[in-house]
């Protein structure tokens, strides 16, 4: 990894942000922070699970916001695609109002199961946002669910299915989109596996929000960072060559029989200067909640930093482990 993309991030973590360095990194300086042409910084926030917000020069840009956290797992602690959707319209609310930047202007989508898609339909409806143009990234399967949730005409309007392949110019950024894969559970089986080729009936429990296709993106904001959002813990890294974002949001949730990972992932990505991990939390205490900040899995953040020492052991890359919903500078 050359000086120059090191560089960029120079100053990632900005005065009382949040965050921790973990791997025996050094703290990264914040004395002298570089702005794009017109001052623009970018703040990452971790929403919990793969969720994430995205703010710069007062905008904002959502990754896979799941927030009503609800309980997922039978009597053994295994996924159980029979659960009812049981969604938070409280929480939901909460987060949005008192947590996020503001409306988005671009939510972006990685697939179509409950974990990342099922809170969409409502942050659309919002009457706070009602003025707000909101487009939606996502492939043709989670555009479908959207529209099975009720999610409303003139949003669905706004929302554009893509592929892997797709490069798209928005206003002082661009969203590079990667075809991905899911990560499988321990059987070597996937998770409400499936597509929808037409709006299906309203989906009532888990099992009905299926994958489609997985996606990955990563947004370049012009005069500043590249961020790479991860939203499983697989990778088809013939599809990121080239890529070289300055920050990866990296999926570490169960990857036990996916070969490899997350150390093909970095070296596709040939060493990002933050990784940053993501969907190792436990996805059911509610955020706000006094130990929310305890839920995620050490053991995750452990395993991503020790493959960054293997990908860059002369130190350059650094992982961060995030805190739900405290902001994160990344400059």
């Amino acid at each position: 990894m050359g000086q120059s993309r090191r560089s960029v991030l120079q100053g990632a973590l900005g005065a009382g942000a949040a965050g921790l360095l973990v791997g025996g990194a050094a703290p990264l300086s914040a004395a002298h922070p570089r702005r794009g042409p017109k001052g623009t910084s970018l703040g990452l926030r971790w929403l919990g699970v793969a969720g994430w917000e995205l703010s710069f020069a007062g905008r904002s840009v959502l990754f896979d916001p799941y927030l009503s956290r609800m309980p997922y797992a039978d009597e053994d602690g295994a996924l159980d695609p029979s659960l009812p959707l049981r969604l938070d319209p409280e929480a939901v609310e909460h987060v949005a109002e008192e947590a996020l930047t503001g409306a988005p202007e671009l939510i972006l989508i990685s697939h179509g199961h409950f974990d990342h898609l099922a809170d969409v339909p409502h942050l659309l409806a919002r009457p706070g946002w009602g003025g707000r143009r909101v487009r939606t990234l996502c492939d043709t399967t989670s555009r479908h669910l959207l529209a099975a949730m009720g999610t409303p005409a003139h949003r669905m309007a706004d929302v554009v299915a893509v592929n892997g392949g797709d490069h798209l110019q928005f206003e002082g950024y661009s969203v590079e989109v990667f075809r991905s894969l899911h990560s499988r559970q321990q059987d070597y089986s996937s998770f409400a596996a499936g597509t929808r080729d037409e709006v299906p009936r309203r989906p009532r429990i888990l099992g009905d929000l299926v994958e489609g296709q997985t996606l990955a993106f990563q947004v370049s904001v012009e005069g500043g960072p590249s961020v790479l959002l991860t939203g499983t813990s697989n990778v088809a890294e013939r599809e990121l060559v080239g890529a070289r974002p300055d920050v990866a949001v990296i999926g570490m949730s169960g990857h036990a029989v996916v070969h490899g990972y997350p150390d093909r992932l970095l070296a596709a990505l040939g060493a990002p200067s933050v990784l940053l991990p993501c969907h190792h939390d436990d996805m059911v205490t509610p955020l706000g909640d006094s130990g929310i900040f305890r839920t995620a899995s050490s053991d995750a953040v452990t395993a991503l930093a020790r493959a960054a020492e293997r990908s860059s052991p002369d130190g350059g890359a650094r992982v961060l482990a995030p805190r739900h919903l405290e902001l994160l500078d990344i400059t």
